[in-house]
């Protein structure tokens, strides 16, 4: 129905149709201006009136960090709106929505799957304004309805029930539930608080950093391919067949050009952005695990770039550890259990647990104990239900870890999981189609075997 290029049409419009929802919820109050920070810092763009002095300095609450980018965004706002609160938050929207359209082509060239790039990024958006909460219900009711269906298939055929397929049915649905709802709420640290901008903005430029490398690598995977061609098969198609390796741009390295400046005006935006190379050397393991070959020196690039940026952040902005970065700090178990968490969000039931079995057997069936091993199994089961799909999930996850990873040090704010849970979008639609395919699997018959033959076989010369 759709051609090469047209099949990526519908999907991009889910996509945009899911971050609309976004813009018909943002915020226009006319406290947004009347925050401590906020009116801080437009207080003290008025006051410099030269926007390009961020650059080589403090930004404006002066607390010792380095935003000249996501200040400019302040800076633009200021001249348009003035004291008029509405735009301030149409402008918090439309970068938020920009970041659900950025997190569609990052998918796009990541999975090079229609679906996966526009189920991701919709998810994406309805986690961002909170909506995705009401889903949950209707997947509680999948989850019974796949179970029963299954065991029920299972019984059917008079032999030995297949109890570990219903496990893993059951384990998938459960984890794709829980996941379904996101770890945390999005909506009023991004879009309704106006500092929270930092933190969309950051995520802007990352996404462009991540997805042009992504293309990149993509491109030149084809490129090679097409100067490499495998062997030929009986079953291929014929070679007078135009395909779309044809139409591919022959220097894949330009797109290092916006992958690059991405990730400068990342890192100029947003300090979490420091773990944007990470990142991108994430991506290329991605690739790797799908049997690509990725061009590893490249990376230099990146974390050049980084360096770069630890070289003029300590030249323009005081390297000690401000009065409030010092009040932000932790250093406690909160730490390991954060970073924990976000791979396997089960483990904030252990401790519920570890208290329960402290009043024995009973307190643990009716202390909390029960209902944390069933998690924690839930969430095993799934990742082994991921089966062939675990390139995709587990690079996500990790992806997803790692951008969180330097703020876990810190006291939690929602706003640094914007960025993470960008990258966990492709995770929860992965396991969404891992429980589906655990569930076609299991209720499906089981497959016949073949007679044994006979020996000898019927038509055979006798042996001597």
């Amino acid at each position: 129905m759709f051609g090469p290029v047209n099949r990526w049409l519908p999907a991009f419009a889910l996509a945009l149709l899911a971050s609309l929802s976004i813009w018909f919820q943002r915020s226009e109050h006319p406290g947004m201006l009347d925050d401590t920070d906020t009116r801080v810092l437009l207080a003290k763009v008025r006051e410099r009136g030269d926007p390009l002095s961020w650059f080589t300095g403090d930004w404006p609450l002066e607390n010792h960090f380095y935003r000249p980018v996501s200040t400019l965004a302040f800076e633009l706002d200021n001249a348009l709106y003035g004291d008029w609160a509405p735009g301030y938050g149409r402008t918090q929207a439309l970068i938020a929505m920009i970041c659900v359209w950025l997190l569609f082509w990052f998918l796009r060239e990541l999975t090079d799957r229609p679906s996966l790039a526009a189920l991701g990024s919709s998810l994406f958006a309805l986690w961002v304004t909170d909506d995705s909460v009401a889903l949950v219900p209707w997947v509680r009711w999948l989850v019974w309805i796949a179970v029963m269906a299954a065991l029920f298939r299972s019984l059917r055929e008079r032999a030995e029930p297949r109890w570990f397929g219903v496990a893993l049915v059951w384990g998938a649905w459960v984890q794709f539930g829980s996941e379904l709802a996101g770890q945390y709420a999005l909506h009023g640290r991004n879009v309704a608080w106006l500092p929270g901008r930092t933190a969309t903005v950051m995520t802007v430029f990352a996404l462009i950093a991540l997805a042009s490398y992504a293309r990149y690598e993509r491109l030149r995977q084809a490129a090679w391919q097409r100067e490499s061609p495998a062997p030929f098969q009986p079953t291929d198609p014929p070679a007078t067949r135009t395909t779309r390796l044809d139409r591919l741009p022959k220097r894949p390295a330009l797109w290092l050009i916006p992958s690059v400046m991405g990730l400068l005006l990342a890192l100029a935006s947003y300090e979490q952005a420091v773990m944007v190379p990470a990142c991108l050397l994430g991506v290329a393991i991605v690739f790797r695990w799908q049997g690509a070959k990725p061009r590893w020196p490249v990376q230099a690039l990146f974390w050049g770039g980084l360096a770069l940026y630890v070289v003029l952040r300590m030249q323009w902005v005081p390297s000690e550890p401000s009065g409030y970065q010092q009040q932000q700090f932790r250093s406690s178990t909160n730490v390991a259990l954060d970073l924990l968490e976000t791979l396997l969000p089960s483990l904030r039931q252990v401790w519920p647990m570890a208290q329960s079995l402290d009043l024995g057997v009973e307190g643990f069936f009716f202390g909390g104990g029960m209902l944390a091993l069933a998690a924690l199994a839930a969430n095993v089961l799934a990742l082994i239900a991921l089966g062939k799909r675990w390139p995709l999930a587990i690079g996500a996850l990790a992806l997803a870890w790692l951008a969180y990873l330097p703020m876990a040090w810190l006291k939690l704010f929602e706003h640094y999981h914007f960025w993470p849970m960008a990258m966990r979008s492709l995770y929860v639609i992965v396991l969404g189609w891992a429980a589906i395919e655990a569930t076609i699997s299991a209720g499906s018959p089981r497959a016949l075997k073949a007679p044994p033959r006979p020996n000898p076989a019927p038509g055979s010369l006798p042996r001597p």
